[in-house]
C-alpha cells in the first residue's frame, strides 16, 4: 500500500453537497397540546476514559528541485510506515492521501515556489501504544499540523446509560414544578433526545487538537508534553420531555 501512495500522481478533488429543504406550515410548528402539560428538559454526563485515537498530520517539504521534495516526503512516508511496523501498529490502519502542490505562502507569483505535502491519517487502537509511537512520531522532521481525537467502543453503552439518567432528572424536574402548583405529574405526552455529544470538543475547548508550523524548525515544548497525554472524555446526553398534568 505504502508504494501505491508513494508513486501516486498529484490530482485534485472536488466534492458537491446538496441540500433539501422541506418546509412546514406555521400554524403546525406553534400548535401546543390541548391538554394541561410540563416541558421538561434532562441531562447527563458522565467522563469516559477512551481506548481508541485518531491522529492527522501533514506531510510538507519544500526544495528548489520540486523532485527533490517529492523523495523528501516519499521517505517520510517509508519511515511512518516502518515506525508502524515496529510499534505493533497494522498497516491498515493508515491511511496517505495522494501528494500534491502547494504554493508557498508570500513566494512571489512570477516565480512560484512549492510545497509538496501530503495528509495522513492514523487509527490507533491499542492506547498503551500511544506514547511510544507519538514521541516517535512528532520528533521527525517535516510533520506539522496534528491534530488528535479520542474516542470509545462503548460509545451505545454509554448512550444507553445516559438516557436513562436523563429520563430520571427529566422525571425529577417535572415532579418539582407540578408540586409547587399543588400538581402531579402524569403520563408522557411526548419525548425526545438530542445527541450524544462530547462536551469539551462541542463548546471548542479541545486541547487535543495541536498545530505546528515546521517551517520554524520548532515546536512549542508545551505542545508536545500535550500530545502525548490521553484525555478524558465528557460525554453528555439531553432528553426533553411532555408531561400532562394530573
Amino acid at each position: 500500500m505504502l508504494k501505491s501512495i508513494i508513486d501516486a500522481p498529484l490530482r485534485a478533488i472536488t466534492m458537491a453537497a446538496a441540500l433539501a429543504v422541506t418546509t412546514v406550515p406555521a400554524t403546525a410548528a406553534s400548535a401546543l397540546p390541548d391538554y394541561p402539560f410540563i416541558h421538561a428538559n434532562g441531562e447527563a454526563f458522565i467522563f469516559v476514559a477512551p481506548n481508541l485515537a485518531e491522529i492527522d498530520f501533514e506531510i510538507s517539504a519544500f526544495h528548489a528541485a520540486p523532485e527533490t521534495a517529492v523523495a523528501l516526503v516519499q521517505q517520510r512516508v517509508a519511515e511512518i510506515g516502518q515506525l508502524m511496523t515496529e510499534i505493533g501498529l497494522t498497516e491498515g490502519d493508515i491511511t496517505f492521501s495522494d501528494l500534491r502542490r502547494e504554493m508557498r505562502k508570500g513566494a512571489d507569483p512570477s516565480a512560484p515556489e512549492y510545497d509538496i505535502k501530503c495528509t495522513v491519517h492514523i487509527n490507533v487502537r491499542d492506547l498503551s501504544k500511544w506514547r511510544a509511537f507519538m514521541e516517535q512520531l512528532i520528533a521527525k522532521p517535516n510533520l506539522d499540523a496534528f491534530a488528535t481525537t479520542f474516542g470509545t467502543t462503548e460509545r451505545k453503552q454509554v448512550e444507553k446509560e445516559l438516557l436513562a439518567q436523563a429520563v430520571k432528572d427529566a422525571q425529577e424536574k417535572a415532579a418539582a414544578m407540578a408540586s409547587g402548583f399543588g400538581k402531579k405529574v402524569g403520563a408522557v405526552a411526548g419525548i425526545s433526545s438530542g445527541e450524544l455529544r462530547n462536551v469539551t470538543r462541542a463548546v471548542g475547548l479541545v486541547p487535543s487538537d495541536r498545530h505546528y508550523d515546521s517551517g520554524k524548525g520548532k515546536r512549542p515544548a508545551q505542545d508536545r508534553a500535550e500530545l502525548l497525554m490521553l484525555e478524558s472524555l465528557k460525554m453528555a446526553q439531553t432528553v426533553d420531555v411532555i408531561f400532562k398534568i394530573k
